[in-house]
């Protein structure tokens, strides 16, 4: 930045007078779902035993918040094995629960108990003990798998059925997990709605750049009607007839979140809808969101007067 004299930056949005003429309006619908209460058992159970990680945790001597944050434990994780490794075990089992109950609140049954079964099999520190001994995570194992042997999902699903059943236009639908995007894609087409999936390379159920290509061209030339994405839709995809797009699952990143509405709106007037579980991780995601979106207001300005008044360089910034 030295050499570009940056001294002072620009911003625009969607409501800017030399932006808003070339671009269409989207109107965002935030929509709110229950869990059931046999899910809401479900998450009872797994919260206790987050709980009971907690409780030794705190007692080891860690100062963590009440507000039970992945990242929070996330940044734990050098401290414990430097200064604190008794702590080693109860922390990575609260992040694997946490994982669990954040996949099992935002897209339900079959996601969760997915991963379940690629944690079981893994080696780690408090693994078997999860398994096989905690009492209040077995038994929302069991209780799931009694949800799926009645085929129940996720309440989600049942509002995607609902406000797909009159759409005659092509849709986006986006979630963050592979998982998710394959119980959607099979309910679509068991409604015999053309529905496809658009996933990563990664893996051996990955899709390779080739196959992305011609799953993308066929929801181009309207031979899928649906396309259920991951977030390696959210760059780069370019198809203006997409005039709804429904995000499964919500983010707390306000770059991926205008990424993905950025899918709609291209030629005619654009549809976002939101789903939420309420009491669960889609709402502090929602509440996260909002207040990223609210800090990144005005930066350019905020950035220029600061540099202005100290006269540093975009490099202090990063």
């Amino acid at each position: 930045c030295n050499n570009l004299h940056v001294r002072s930056l620009a911003e625009r949005n969607d409501s800017s007078p030399d932006v808003k003429p070339y671009i269409q309006e989207t109107k965002t619908e935030w929509i709110t779902v229950d869990l059931s209460p046999d899910m809401k058992v479900i998450q009872r159970y797994l919260k206790l035993a987050l709980d009971q990680r907690y409780t030794e945790l705190r007692r080891n001597g860690l100062r963590l918040s009440d507000n039970k944050s992945l990242s929070q434990l996330l940044n734990s994780r050098q401290f414990v094995l430097k200064r604190n490794i008794r702590s080693a075990k109860p922390l990575f089992t609260a992040i694997r629960i946490t994982y669990a109950l954040n996949i099992f609140e935002a897209h339900g049954i079959t996601p969760f108990l997915k991963f379940c079964d690629r944690t079981k099999i893994k080696k780690g520190a408090g693994i078997k003990e999860l398994f096989e001994t905690d009492q209040n995570f077995m038994q929302a194992v069991d209780l799931a798998k009694n949800q799926q042997a009645n085929g129940i999902e996720h309440p989600k699903i049942d509002k995607l059925v609902e406000i797909l059943r009159n759409i005659e236009s092509k849709v986006l639908i986006f979630s963050s997990y592979r998982d998710s995007v394959d119980v959607i894609q099979k309910k679509l087409v068991s409604m015999n709605i053309a529905a496809e999936i658009l996933i990563g390379k990664a893996g051996k159920t990955g899709l390779k750049q080739e196959k992305q290509i011609e799953t993308v061209q066929r929801f181009r030339d309207g031979v899928t009607k649906a396309l259920v994405a991951t977030r390696v839709g959210e760059e780069g995809l370019d198809i203006s007839e997409v005039n709804l797009v429904i995000f499964y699952d919500n983010v707390p990143s306000s770059i991926r979140f205008v990424q993905r509405k950025g899918r709609t709106g291209r030629k005619d007037t654009g549809r976002l809808v939101v789903l939420i579980a309420k009491d669960t991780i889609d709402e502090a995601y929602y509440w996260i969101g909002k207040r990223k979106v609210k800090l990144a207001s005005n930066m350019a300005d905020k950035i220029t007067k600061h540099l202005e008044k100290t006269e540093q360089v975009m490099d202090d910034f990063f």
